[in-house]
């Protein structure tokens, strides 16, 4: 007669834990729309600390970043901003001054993990003269109570020829042994 009671206790134990799961990956999912939102609606050409402040706020302390092209991940929080303001500053000025029209689109790719999530991203860059380049890639994070703790890039591609000078209205500096005294 026991037996009853005992297969009872083993279900109730598992929708708890049914439940516990899926909380856990509604708030990692929420999390996720809302970080690749902000990562969306930051403006590059106001600024690149609105972007290191979303590694602030959504990024475990210990965060371990990886990708398809390195073989050595990067742990902490403080070596990804390190990281980030290297790729955020020049473009930031490339954008500002440079007239570098810069876009950013983020998709949902559905997973089968709770805890994990995925998307594809692209970053589109058109410079002054029309020419454009797209840089497009995917992304796994993998989430801890609202917080990223480990992210892989991977399926990195590009579009189109990389910009120069010329596709900016910064200009190149000049050679003084070729400049006229006035």
């Amino acid at each position: 007669m026991n037996r009853p009671k005992n297969t009872a206790l083993i279900a109730a134990f598992r929708n708890v834990e049914t439940t516990v799961k899926t909380l856990a990956a509604d708030s990692a999912s929420s999390a996720e729309r809302a970080l690749n939102a902000a990562i969306v609606n930051a403006d590059i050409t106001r600024g690149f600390e609105e972007h290191l402040a979303l590694v602030d706020q959504y990024y475990a302390e210990d965060v371990e970043v990886s990708t398809d092209l390195s073989p050595d991940p990067l742990v902490g929080k403080q070596r990804l901003k390190s990281l980030l303001l290297g790729f955020l500053v020049p473009l930031h000025i490339m954008a500002e001054m440079g007239g570098l029209w810069v876009s950013i689109h983020e998709a949902s790719i559905p997973g089968d993990s709770f805890d994990e999530q995925h998307s594809e991203w692209s970053l589109e860059l058109i410079g002054v003269t029309g020419r454009r380049v797209t840089q497009a890639w995917c992304v796994r994070r993998r989430w801890e109570q609202s917080r990223v703790v480990s992210e892989y890039h991977y399926a990195h591609r590009q579009d189109g020829e990389a910009l120069s000078f010329d596709d900016l209205l910064i200009a190149a500096p000049r050679d003084p042994d070729t400049v006229k005294p006035s």
